[in-house]
C-alpha cells in the first residue's frame, strides 16, 4: 500500500486526517465477491473515514462534505478537474514516483526499469490541470539497483515520500512557492498493457531481464511452451557460453533450465504454467519433460 507511509506520517503529526479517498469495492477472485481494496480495509480497521467515489461528481460531493484544507494523492490514477483543484484552501499535492518532468504518467517506475535508468526518485508537487505538470516542492533522487524490481522500488519510494510529505506541507503553510517544472527532459510513462508482458527472446538478455524486473509481478511476464501460456517470474544470466541454440530454445542441465536470448544464455527461476501453482524451473522441467528442440514462443 504505497499510500500508507503518507497516512501514517499525517496521523503522527499535528495535522488532522479528515478521510481517505480510494477506489470503489471491486469483484475479486474466482467467486467474484465484492471486496474493498487493501487500503480501504486497513483504514476502516483503524476507524478512519473512507470514501470510495465512483466518479468525479462523487469526489466533489465528498470534498464538499469534508471541507479539507489540503488533499494529498499518490497513484490515484485519475485527472482531477480544475474546479475541484481550487476547492481546498491549499490545493492538492501529489507524490509521484519519478524525477519530473521525466516519466510523467501512470507507470513511471516500470518505464524507468525498462529503459535501464540508473537513477529515479520522488517528486512532491502541486497538482494542476495537466498530467503531472504542476510546480515542484520537493524532489529526492533514488538509485535503481541492478536487480531492483518495480515492487521493491515502489516500496522504497513510498517510504521516502512518507518521510518528506510533512516537509512539503510545512513549505505550503509557510507560503513557500513551488518551482515550475523544467520544459526539457520531458518523457511519458503510459499505462502498462498485458501485452507488454510477452517476452521476445530475440531481444538481448539485458532487455529481457529488465522486462522481468519491471513487469513480472504486474501485469505478468509470459511466454508459450507447446502452445501453453507460462508466466515467467525471474531469470538470471548464466555463465554458459552457447553458440548452438537459437533465441527461444530451452534445454536442461541437471536441475537447471536454460533459455537462449539474442546474445546470452539465461537461467530461469520460478514459473507458473497455465492452471497450476507457481513452481521452480526445475519442477517445471521435470513435469514438462523437456526434450531437444523445445522452445518458448511469443504466441500460443
Amino acid at each position: 500500500m504505497i499510500s500508507l507511509p503518507i497516512i501514517e506520517a499525517i496521523l503522527g503529526s499535528e495535522h488532522t486526517l479528515a478521510s481517505v479517498i480510494t477506489h470503489p469495492d471491486r469483484k475479486v477472485g474466482r467467486g467474484q465477491n465484492i471486496s474493498p481494496n487493501a487500503l480501504a480495509e486497513w483504514a476502516e480497521s483503524k476507524g478512519i473515514r473512507v470514501a470510495k467515489p465512483a466518479d468525479i461528481s462523487e469526489i466533489n460531493k465528498h470534498l464538499l462534505d469534508v471541507q479539507p484544507q489540503l488533499v494529498i494523492t499518490a497513484s490515484y490514477g485519475k485527472l482531477i478537474p480544475p474546479e475541484l483543484l481550487h476547492g481546498p484552501r491549499f490545493g492538492w499535492l501529489n507524490l509521484h514516483f519519478s524525477l519530473l518532468p521525466k516519466w510523467r504518467g501512470a507507470a513511471p517506475v516500470q518505464w524507468a526499469i525498462l529503459e535501464g535508468d540508473e537513477v529515479s526518485g520522488i517528486t512532491i508537487f502541486k497538482l494542476d490541470k495537466g498530467m503531472d505538470t504542476g510546480p515542484i516542492y520537493i524532489q529526492e533522487e533514488i538509485h535503481i539497483g541492478d536487480e531492483a524490481s518495480t515492487e521493491e522500488l515502489l516500496d522504497l519510494m513510498a517510504q521516502r515520500g512518507g518521510n518528506r510529505i510533512l516537509d512539503a506541507v510545512a513549505m505550503i503553510t509557510s507560503a513557500q512557492r513551488p518551482k515550475p517544472q523544467s520544459q526539457s527532459g520531458i518523457s511519458l510513462a503510459p499505462k502498462i498493457s498485458k501485452e507488454m508482458g510477452a517476452i521476445d527472446w530475440s531481444k538481448p538478455a539485458v532487455a529481457i531481464l529488465r522486462q522481468l524486473r519491471a513487469l513480472a509481478e504486474r501485469p505478468g511476464t509470459y511466454s508459450f511452451f507447446r502452445e501453453m501460456k507460462v508466466n515467467i517470474h525471474s531469470a538470471k544470466l548464466s555463465p554458459i557460453t552457447d553458440h548452438s541454440h537459437k533465441p527461444g530454445d530451452i534445454w536442461s542441465d541437471g536441475s537447471l533450465l536454460y533459455v537462449m536470448s539474442a546474445d546470452m544464455v539465461l537461467e530461469l527461476g520460478d514459473i507458473t504454467p497455465a492452471g497450476k501453482k507457481r513452481m521452480s524451473a526445475g519442477d517445471f522441467m521435470r513435469g514438462a519433460r523437456i526434450e531437444p528442440g523445445d522452445r518458448f514462443s511469443q504466441v500460443g
